[in-house]
């Protein structure tokens, strides 16, 4: 399929202005630049690329929310909603950056929608991470996924709090990172001297080290952070369990928010190198231990003592200062800290010979002046030819070779030719190689324009308000979108608006560009000569990397790992004897398990059989049977599984908070009324819930249910990843699971291998179930793919009292819980991944005799808000109790990827 409006590839003509010299263009049949430009467009076609953004009801949550949002998936450098892909997976991590939940949706005209319930039986606050792609994102790295933090805050039932803060300090020539734990109770009030069982874990369950300490006067415990094997606390997390007096175990687990044990300091030369004899803008970044950015400030000395700059960062740790580098000189920075400590800190060697692409978006003027600087030693070789090539998302804005001949050559583009976004300018040498790279952000006035009115903007509580919604180009004609809408009361839910993830800081900036970025919708909320400033600071920090040129130009082929799914699925595999060679002519039985529905077909010569467009939803799973030409059992049956994706790092280390119970308070005492009114009205509270599930005797004795093993409870959780090189769930059990020997045991079927602990046999559990020792031989036959997770209970006294002795309890992805019983090649059970069903949000309607108090957060949230074709849309609601100011966010695209977004706020007395 061909998206020609996404993917053509357009070079406009510009008035070129040559400012040190005139030039004339190479001939074209000589030119080297339409080699780089086709190589970029067959690239372009065969790996279009796509962008999710995810557009929640609210920034934050409490445990017993829902988590309402709305998938956009983009294609192409024109943002213009995917016809490519079908479906896209949402996944929620949760404060121990495991896999809480994970959804498959289907996409139509690229966008979706969907929900998170964070019910108050099994979440904890924390820092939790909501990840989005589609199979076909894939395909490139996973740091443009849509990944981010979403913090969730205590439900009203957990009382007790817990903070982390990091002390940095030495131990001789080692560093040492020491996290402090600070707990206290809902009052305020210090917990001391209560016990505290912690283990640091890396890759979500490898346990790094453990240990147990009791809290001091002052409700502080202080434990030292050890890398481990790579020697690194990025990517790990603090499980902590603290003893309450009532004896109840309360876990908190904190994901590490020290990326290093000192600040790091980095120097970026525009464009690449320092080349003698150039000045050169340099821009620098400095990153604290936390991940944010820190304010230095310094002087740059050569080799030979003498001061030549000074600089100070002026936006989130970042700077830039002028250096005329000479040949010969080696120059480093003294850098001055906050706390007044110094270090010194090398820039990149300086290059005798070498070009500088200097790059300017003036602003005032709409242009983006370009130039290009010859050191000496290059112009001592004569003439020389060069290729400059700007291009965004593959999309080419302008491309032309041309020679050099003298020290600068200079020439303009209108930024209005350039699109909204990154543009990538790549300077080449005249054999095709990339020289120089400088990125720069356009922010035109190219996107739509929506407002939001109210006929007053005073309303009472429960009283019904309609918004008109009207949409626009940027030159005032009416235009048609899909948008979503929330309304949240700011005062239950106070907003960072800097810190938001919005629509435009996704699609425009985060999605192409790795890495953390501090504050994202600080340079599109009020866009100002400051913040356009500061928005070119991070292109000369933060680089672009969405390919290398030296693989397009190399003409490699694009075979992709996964490919772009349609709404529909296909069930493909193959037909083998049992000595591993293909039947061809084989018949191939589809069984669907919950419709009783039968499928035959036929395998090629190649031994590959094919079941074509079938709209899989989560539920339903398949038994595939084959046979040979002759109706022979003697086969295997194989079908082709899509491995799920890995857990990928958290790259947002910056945006975790190490204090929720402060920075969520107005959320929490919202969240306590809310309980309270519940209560009121005869309703069962959300904490009366909570404890009933704790403290019950009865609930308790659903022994065999899943939900005995909560996070954090078992003595180790595995979660399979990388499993490719494991064919079944027993070769990977065996070399994953520590402490637990799996060996030859007798059974009613026969030997049989079981899982034992200290010599004594484990109970096994699969979907909350006792399987027996037969059992246990089926599942052991199951790819590890099919395995969501496996808790292991050897030493924890409460789960082994209730079981009956060590135990292991498996949960599979999609509650394969029904084993064949015995081994059956030519039979096998498939339960692919299906679309998930969508909860609805309810809007009540309230009359002047409602009584019940209504304090939701989020009062009306609404995914499918359409505008028609003459620019106009409605919407209409009932507000809640909730008296204060209440905001209202509208994002959307339409159907040529004009992105949209407002806020609008209202007060509710």
């Amino acid at each position: 399929m061909k998206f020609k409006n996404a993917l053509k590839i357009a070079i406009p003509v510009f008035s070129v202005l040559l400012v040190a010299a005139a030039f004339s263009f190479t001939q074209k049949d000589n030119d080297p630049v339409e080699k780089l430009v086709a190589s970029l467009q067959k690239w372009t076609e065969t790996q279009p690329q796509e962008k999710v953004y995810l557009h929640t009801d609210k920034p934050y949550y409490m445990v017993g929310d829902t988590i309402w949002f709305k998938a956009y998936v983009t294609i192409g450098s024109k943002h213009q909603l995917s016809a490519l892909s079908g479906a896209v997976y949402v996944d929620l991590y949760n404060e121990a950056d495991s896999l809480a939940k994970s959804l498959k949706l289907p996409l139509i005209a690229g966008m979706t929608k969907g929900s998170f319930v964070l019910p108050d039986s099994s979440s904890r606050d924390g820092n939790y991470r909501i990840r989005a792609y589609t199979q076909w994102m894939r395909n490139s790295d996973p740091a443009f996924f849509y990944d981010k933090i979403l913090r969730v805050g205590n439900s009203v039932a957990n009382t007790v709090f817990c903070k982390i803060n990091y002390e940095y300090s030495k131990d001789g020539s080692k560093d040492v990172v020491t996290a402090v734990l600070t707990y206290s109770n809902d009052k305020g009030e210090a917990l001391s001297n209560r016990k505290v069982d912690y283990a640091l874990l890396e890759n979500g369950y490898e346990k790094v080290f453990s240990g147990n300490k009791e809290t001091d006067n002052y409700g502080q415990l202080k434990i030292k952070l050890q890398g481990g094997k790579s020697g690194k606390l990025q990517d790990k997390h603090l499980t902590a369990k603290l003893q309450t007096r009532e004896k109840e175990i309360v876990i908190k687990e904190f994901a590490i928010k020290s990326i290093s044990t000192q600040t790091d300091v980095q120097f970026f030369p525009e464009s690449g190198p320092l080349v003698s004899g150039v000045r050169t803008r340099v821009a620098f970044k400095a990153t604290g231990t936390d991940g944010l950015g820190v304010p230095v400030k310094g002087v740059i000395i050569d080799n030979d003592g003498k001061e030549v700059e000074t600089f100070e960062a002026t936006h989130l740790g970042m700077g830039q200062f002028r250096l005329m580098p000479e040949k010969g000189k080696l120059y480093q920075a003294k850098v001055t800290y906050p706390d007044g400590s110094e270090k010194s800190v090398k820039l990149p060697p300086v290059l005798e010979s070498g070009y500088v692409l200097s790059v300017y978006n003036n602003t005032e003027t709409d242009t983006v002046l370009v130039r290009i600087i010859a050191n000496p030693s290059v112009l001592e070789k004569g003439s020389q030819t060069v290729s400059l090539i700007a291009q965004s998302g593959g999309s080419v804005s302008y491309a032309s070779s041309m020679p050099i001949g003298k020290a600068q050559t200079s020439l303009s583009i209108p930024a209005k030719d350039l699109p909204s976004g990154i543009t990538q300018f790549t300077l080449f040498s005249s054999t095709g190689d990339p020289m120089n790279e400088r990125i720069i952000f356009i922010q035109n006035n190219d996107q739509m324009d929506v407002k939001l009115s109210t006929a007053k903007k005073v309303y009472a509580a429960k009283e019904k308000v309609e918004i008109d919604v009207s949409a626009a180009s940027a030159n005032g004609a009416p235009i048609s979108g899909n948008f979503s809408v929330s309304v949240v009361s700011e005062d239950a839910v106070p907003v960072d608006e800097a810190k938001e993830n919005t629509i435009f800081s996704q699609i425009l900036l985060s999605s192409d560009i790795k890495g953390y970025i501090e504050k994202p919708s600080y340079y599109f909320n009020n866009p100002t000569e400051e913040t356009k400033s500061n928005l070119d600071l991070l292109m000369l920090t933060q680089g672009y990397r969405r390919f290398v040129w030296k693989d397009i130009t190399a003409g490699k082929p694009f075979q992709p790992a996964f490919k772009a799914e349609k709404l529909t699925t296909n069930v493909t595999g193959r037909l083998l004897s049992l000595g591993e060679k293909p039947i061809a002519g084989g018949k191939i039985t589809l069984i669907n398990n919950k419709l009783g529905v039968v499928i035959d077909t036929v395998t090629n010569a190649e031994g590959y059989y094919k079941f074509s467009d079938l709209l899989i939803t989560n539920e339903i799973s398949f038994t595939l049977q084959g046979r040979n030409a002759k109706g022979g059992k003697n086969v295997e049956i194989k079908v082709d599984k899509i491995r799920d994706q890995d857990r990928t790092p958290n790259m947002n280390v910056g945006d975790l908070d190490t204090d929720l119970g402060k920075s969520l308070m107005a959320s929490l005492e919202n969240s306590k009324k809310q309980d309270a009114e519940m209560v009121r009205n005869g309703q069962m509270g959300r904490a009366q819930q909570l404890n009933e599930v704790i403290i019950s005797a009865k609930k308790r004795k659903r022994l065999f249910g899943y939900d005995l093993v909560l996070d954090g409870h078992a003595d180790f959780t595995y979660r399979p990843s990388n499993v490719q090189a494991f064919g079944t769930l027993l070769e990977w059990l065996r070399a994953t699971v520590t402490n637990v020997e799996f060996r030859s045991a007798e059974a009613d079927c026969g030997p049989v291998t079981m899982p034992f602990s200290r010599n004594e046999r484990m109970k096994v559990f699969l979907d909350g179930r006792e399987i027996n020792d037969c059992e246990v031989q089926d599942l052991f036959y199951l790819d590890p793919l099919d395995i969501d997770r496996v808790d292991v209970a050897r030493t924890n006294a409460a789960i082994m009292s209730m079981t009956g002795g060590p135990s292991l309890f498996l949960a599979t992805k999609r509650g394969i819980g029904v084993l064949r019983s015995g081994y059956t090649p030519e039979v096998v059970s498939y339960a692919p991944r299906g679309f998930n069903p969508v909860k609805e949000f309810y809007a009540p309607v309230y009359d002047s005799n409602s009584r019940i108090t209504d304090l939701r957060s989020t009062v009306y949230w609404n995914p499918g808000v359409l505008v028609g074709s003459n620019g106009k849309g409605k919407i209409s609601f009932f507000n809640a109790d909730t008296k204060g100011v209440y905001r209202v966010v509208i994002e959307g695209i339409n159907g040529d990827g004009l992105l949209g977004r407002q806020v609008y706020k209202y007060e509710v007395k």
